[in-house]
């Protein structure tokens, strides 16, 4: 069996373990618990690579053949899908209805609904439609013992109680095995217009921060390097995205951008060798750029690429951490993250409350050990 899809950081698991529904995850997941054996869960593996090295890996959990649309309810905006659906299959199913998830990742013919929610993957669209987590109505999981549980509901408008839909967005695999989830649906939009401007990095940056404040737009990226570059979306009704387009026209030179040259920068956060995520404060994601990055303007994250040393990694990391934000590296050397750490200082408001989840989700730590800054 060829394990090299499924080796983290030199560390290969003992065996895969393709599950076809969330009974044969959980049969797999009680197994390991039972034996005290550690597990992975894998999806697409666009971002697989972020975290530690797993202090122990016997198993790899491959979550693709959990697909498909469970049920599609088009009056109420709802659908329900496996967690190992891709988000181009999704987006296929959904446009006869002319209704889309609005959550973007890199690479959505690999990408998957379950590890784009359990990665809080980012996206320059976040400056619209928010947080991934805020388009989950609800979800079944596989806890690290095996017990299938179900947290929300099927509908928008949902129960009270503990949110754990929520919980287990951005948990990286390490509280549950995600399987099954509800999702909450917008309207396609009529025409999607991206528009690019060349130009000087201050003249850019000081563009793009005016354009957040006073224009409706999809997503707004500048792209840092040799050819600086502003990146402008806006998406909605046509006389809308027209009205938009003119104003945008006003500040600049700015010429049209073909679908697939935004999919290809928009990639390069999961294809490039060295990549590290800032997490900061919105407006603030120009300001630690330095080099070749992309900065998500207004959605508080922007990337670094390019070969860096681990003392300016950590000097970056400090400037992040004194806003108020963070610096994680998502794909680098094996040395190198453990040089610098893949996470920095952890971020819990309450670490003995994220220890205690994780004993109550998980008690013979099964999942990913190691992996996760808690």
């Amino acid at each position: 069996m060829d394990l090299t899809r499924y080796t983290l950081d030199g560390v290969a698991p003992a065996n895969v373990e393709s599950p076809a529904s969330a009974d044969d995850v959980a049969r797999v997941l009680s197994h390991a618990h039972q034996r005290r054996e550690a597990v992975v869960l894998h999806g697409g593996g666009t971002r697989i690579g972020i975290g530690d090295a797993p202090s122990r890996y016997d198993t790899a959990v491959d979550l693709r053949g959990l697909r498909g649309v469970v049920e599609h309810s088009a009056p109420d905006l709802v659908c329900i899908v496996r967690a190992g659906t891709t988000l181009a299959e999704l987006a296929t199913a959904l446009a006869a209805s002319r209704q889309r998830w609005p959550v973007d990742a890199p690479e959505p013919e690999r990408a998957t609904v379950g590890g784009t929610i359990a990665s809080a993957a980012s996206a320059p669209s976040r400056l619209r439609h928010q947080h991934v987590r805020d388009w989950v109505i609800g979800c079944q999981a596989v806890l690290g013992d095996g017990t299938i549980v179900r947290a929300g509901g099927r509908v928008v408008k949902n129960v009270t109680g503990y949110d754990l839909s929520r919980l287990y967005s951005g948990s990286y695999g390490t509280l549950a095995a995600i399987t099954e989830v509800s999702l909450k649906l917008v309207a396609t939009d009529e025409r999607t217009r991206t528009m690019r401007l060349v130009g000087s990095r201050s003249d850019l940056e000081r563009i793009a921060l005016e354009l957040r404040g006073a224009l409706p737009l999809e997503a707004i990226v500048l792209a840092t390097g040799e050819r600086p570059a502003l990146y402008v979306r806006a998406a909605g009704l046509a006389s809308a995205v027209d009205r938009v387009s003119a104003e945008v026209a006003g500040r600049g030179r700015f010429d049209d951008v073909a679908e697939t040259d935004w999919a290809a920068l928009l990639a390069r956060v999961t294809r490039e060798p060295f990549v590290a995520r800032l997490a900061v404060p919105p407006g603030r994601e120009a300001a630690l750029v330095d080099g070749d990055g992309v900065a998500y303007v207004g959605a508080g994250a922007a990337f670094l690429f390019g070969e860096r040393a681990a003392a300016e990694i950590a000097a970056t990391r400090a400037s992040a951490e004194g806003l108020g934000g963070a610096l994680i590296v998502e794909r680098a050397p094996a040395d190198l993250k453990r040089a610098v750490g893949v996470w920095g200082n952890a971020r819990a408001t309450h670490p003995a409350v994220a220890v205690a989840l994780k004993e109550r989700f998980d008690p013979h730590g099964v999942l990913a050990p190691g992996r996760f800054a808690a």
